[in-house]
C-alpha cells in the first residue's frame, strides 16, 4: 500500500495542462490564489496589496462565473425542456456548491502562518472534505450512459430509479476509496506550497 501511494504521490494532474485546466474551470482543481498572491507580491501587482481571502474571493467569482455561463450555453444548446427533465440544473448547482466548499476548506486550513508545519490533523481534514466533494461530483459519470440508453430508447430519464441508484452507489463507493486515500497521501496539496513560500519569504 505504501508503495502505491508513493506512486500516486508522484503523479499530479496538473502536469497535464488541458485536463488540469477543464478541472480549475470547472470549480474541481484547488484554487490557485496563493500562487496569484505569490506571482503578484514577486512583480509587486496590484493584487500583492489586497488580503489573501479577497483574492481567493475574486478567484472563486471568476470561476462561478465560468460554469454558470457554460450551463446557460448548454441550457440554449439542447433546450430548456431537455435541460430540465435532464436534471442538468442538479448538476450544475452541485458542482458550484462544491466548488464553494472545496475553496472554503481549501483557505482556512492553509492559510495561516502555521501552513509551514502544518498539523497532520488538519490536512487529513482537508483532504476528507476535498474527496468527498470529488465523490459527490464522481457519482454524475456513473448516470451518463443511463441517461443515453434512455434517451436512445425514448424512455423518460429517470424513469426506473437506476440512475439515481447507479449514483449513489458509485459516490459511496468514491467516498470510500476518498477515506482510504485521505489516510495514507500525505502530499502537500496543490498551490498550498506557494503558501510556504509566502511564509517563509
Amino acid at each position: 500500500m505504501r508503495n502505491v501511494a508513493k506512486q500516486v504521490t508522484k503523479s499530479r494532474f496538473e502536469d497535464h495542462l488541458l485536463l488540469y485546466v477543464i478541472m480549475y474551470l470547472l470549480l474541481i482543481a484547488p484554487p490557485r490564489a496563493f500562487r496569484i498572491k505569490l506571482s503578484e507580491k514577486a512583480n509587486h501587482g496590484e493584487l500583492a496589496r489586497i488580503p489573501t481571502f479577497m483574492v481567493v474571493s475574486i478567484e472563486l467569482v471568476l470561476r462561478i462565473v465560468f460554469v454558470l455561463v457554460l450551463a446557460a450555453c448548454i441550457e440554449g444548446f439542447l433546450g430548456n425542456t431537455f435541460y430540465e427533465t435532464h436534471r442538468l440544473d442538479v448538476f450544475f448547482v452541485t458542482l458550484v456548491s462544491v466548488g464553494i466548499v472545496h475553496t472554503c476548506a481549501y483557505f482556512l486550513i492553509f492559510n495561516t502562518r502555521a501552513t509551514a508545519s502544518v498539523k497532520p490533523m488538519l490536512a487529513l481534514l482537508y483532504r476528507l472534505i476535498r474527496n468527498t466533494c470529488y465523490a459527490m461530483l464522481t457519482g454524475f459519470a456513473a448516470v451518463i450512459p443511463v441517461l443515453i440508453w434512455n434517451w436512445d430508447h425514448q424512455l423518460p430519464p429517470y424513469t426506473d430509479g437506476l440512475a439515481v441508484q447507479l449514483y449513489i452507489w458509485t459516490s459511496t463507493g468514491f467516498f470510500v476509496l476518498g477515506l482510504v486515500e485521505a489516510r495514507y497521501m500525505n502530499r502537500i496539496p496543490l498551490g498550498a506550497e506557494a503558501e510556504r513560500t509566502m511564509i517563509s519569504g
